[in-house]
């Protein structure tokens, strides 16, 4: 980030410095396609399929940790998950086979996909990991309001059972 900064500065400056109508004409040209460059890179399928490959070892993560902790005692509902996570899973081998034709060829091919079909299934399949780790979160949280609750209630009666018996002494 900090040398896209020093280069803008440093061609803005070349610009104002620029005599001739000419050269400041290309240096804004030039400036106006870098600009439109690092706009357009995280738009493109190999970043969105970086950030799905992300999401989806993310997801896989918090999936083993709730498994470890025991926070999934649904055995349907782990299934359930896994099914879909294995879903998503062979979605995500197809599109990558897809991205592949496409970085094999000429590199400035991938840009003209950033709206295609690619794109959209790579989003569309990111959109259904981000679900599945939602629905596993909210499962979690649910187990552990039945452990505090389970918690709470295992308290009241320690703490009520312990003043009735200092009541009869």
């Amino acid at each position: 980030m900090r040398i896209t900064h020093l280069l803008s500065t440093t061609l803005l400056a070349l610009l104002s410095c620029a005599g001739n109508n000419i050269v400041r004409y290309v240096v804004l040209l030039f400036l106006v396609f870098y600009a439109g460059v690092f706009i357009v890179q995280p738009l493109l399928p190999s970043a969105r399929m970086l950030k799905l490959e992300n999401i989806a070892a993310e997801t896989a993560d918090i999936l083993q940790s709730a498994n470890e902790e025991h926070m999934l005692s649904n055995r349907e509902f782990n299934l359930e998950v896994r099914l879909r996570l294995s879903r998503v899973n062979l979605t995500k081998s197809t599109l990558r086979a897809k991205l592949l034709e496409f970085e094999l060829g000429h590199p400035a091919k991938e840009y003209l996909h950033i709206a295609g079909g690619l794109s959209a299934d790579i989003e569309r399949c990111k959109r259904e990991v981000k679900q599945i780790q939602i629905d596993i979160l909210t499962a979690m949280e649910s187990e552990r309001q039945v452990l505090y609750n389970t918690n709470i209630e295992e308290m009241v009666v320690v703490l009520s059972s312990g003043s009735t018996l200092r009541r009869i002494h």
